[in-house]
């Protein structure tokens, strides 16, 4: 699909200039996971933040399949693979459960992570339970891609192979060397930011109207949110314009959206955003919308 996007370009050949925070996030994590690994340095901190780069880095790869980074296709598979050495899973595998599944059927029944696969009255317990809920949709009911892609696709067939190889062959080789090391180091860090990033999908889209583009989701605007984690706040914004880059989300927000938008599905920093999500107040649709029901009831 075509990039929204005329920004240009580094010698590097990026397709726009912001795109260096994501390749600084993956260094930085790329090596603090090294140095943890391999015991040059083992501390709290840097073992901390390496969960949170994790979150950061799903966040980017999330971006990158939706508008590649590079314009070059070698690059672009490349970092396919670095993206999925430190999140614990394949680029590819977004492809169907996340473009063509949440975006094209967001919220539905069609939607692997739609936020009614929990329904506890407590949102405590939502928040626990969505990411095994999630899970268990993805990988025991969603159709396998590799049945699908060998009959339709057979070129993305054998890039999802690779990349499954070679994440797998990376962890599989690192459990062997030092298994103790590579759970604490790797495996929970992979874990954190996949259980980040799905969970704040029923964050973002709870009891809202899955068909109304100006109230299926919240936003949150805040800077430094939005700096660590590529403007995944402005969710309204990127579901009406999937392909546009990530570091033009917050323009086309307030341009857009901002004045249609309900002003409950907007929240100025974190804070506001979890104590009304807790508390309901961001659910405009609460009386009416069949997907609040199964929450109050």
């Amino acid at each position: 699909m075509r990039s929204e996007s005329s920004h240009s370009t580094s010698g590097f050949g990026l397709r726009n200039q912001a795109d260096w925070l994501a390749i600084g996030v993956l260094t930085v994590q790329t090596l603090l996971m090294i140095g943890l690994w391999t015991g040059v340095f083992r501390n709290l901190l840097a073992w901390y933040a390496v969960a949170w780069l994790a979150v950061m880095s799903a966040n980017a790869k999330h971006n990158h399949m939706h508008r590649r980074t590079f314009r070059a296709r070698w690059p672009n598979l490349l970092l396919d693979h670095w993206l999925g050495w430190m999140t614990g899973t394949t680029a590819t595998s977004i492809l169907t459960e996340h473009n063509l599944r949440h975006h094209g059927h967001s919220n539905t029944e069609e939607d692997f992570v739609r936020a009614d696969l929990v329904g506890f009255r407590s949102q405590w317990l939502n928040v626990l339970c969505f990411f095994p809920r999630a899970m268990w949709e993805l990988y025991v009911r969603k159709p396998l891609d590799f049945r699908l892609w060998w009959r339709t696709n057979r070129l993305l067939f054998w890039r999802a192979l690779a990349e499954q190889l070679s994440l797998w062959g990376v962890f599989v080789t690192l459990l062997v060397l030092n298994w103790q090391a590579t759970l604490l180091y790797v495996a929970i860090p992979w874990i954190h930011g996949q259980w980040w990033l799905v969970t704040f999908n029923l964050l973002q889209h709870q009891a809202l109207a899955p068909d109304d583009p100006w109230q299926n989701s919240r936003n949150l605007t805040g800077r430094w949110f939005n700096f660590f984690f590529f403007n995944v706040g402005f969710h309204t914004a990127h579901h009406l314009r999937p392909t546009l880059h990530w570091s033009e989300l917050p323009a086309f927000h307030a341009r857009e959206i901002a004045p249609k938008i309900n002003p409950r599905l907007v929240s100025p920093n974190l804070w506001v955003f979890y104590r009304d999500w807790f508390s309901q107040r961001s659910h405009p649709a609460l009386t009416e919308s069949p997907a609040a029901t199964a929450i109050t009831s």
